[in-house]
């Protein structure tokens, strides 16, 4: 089995374009769609800080699961 030492997720935060004092952000997994979730946060850095989060918790799970089936 080959190491896998790179995670298939990747974040993005951008205005949210209902609130543009507003930001919004989405953790996406190779080859599926971009989904934003429902909260907003006051700045940039409170929804960076936010995907990270929940990037590390993905990123345990992936670890935990090993390679899926092609």
């Amino acid at each position: 089995m080959a190491d896998r030492t790179t995670h298939p997720y990747s974040i993005d935060v951008r205005p949210c374009w209902r609130a543009p004092d507003r930001y919004v952000c989405s953790i996406r997994e190779k080859g599926t769609p971009r989904r934003y979730g429902p909260q907003t946060y006051a700045t940039f850095d409170e929804a960076r800080r936010a995907a990270q989060e929940r990037l590390r918790q993905l990123v345990f799970e992936w670890q935990l699961v090993g390679p899926e089936p092609r």
